[in-house]
């Protein structure tokens, strides 16, 4: 069975909404570890918790910013 364009719409705006919220808490995740690297043990000495801090941050940042884009993106229409 087919929903009517109105409940689409309105599934749509939902997952929009979710989206944004999603993107802003990975971008509040990402501010303490990029602010603080020690929180992450060392693997070895070539390894050091800045080079691993840094990474899980650019990817909390980047996931967050992909997804407010995207929520963005379906709230224009």
């Amino acid at each position: 069975m087919t929903e009517s364009p109105m409940e689409w719409f309105k599934k749509m705006k939902k997952r929009s909404k979710y989206l944004m919220y999603t993107g802003i808490v990975f971008l509040i995740i990402s501010i303490p570890t990029f602010l603080d690297y020690d929180m992450f043990p060392r693997i070895n000495a070539n390894d050091g918790p800045h080079q691993i801090g840094s990474w899980v941050s650019f990817f909390f940042t980047f996931v967050g910013f992909i997804l407010l884009i995207l929520a963005f993106g379906e709230e224009d229409l």
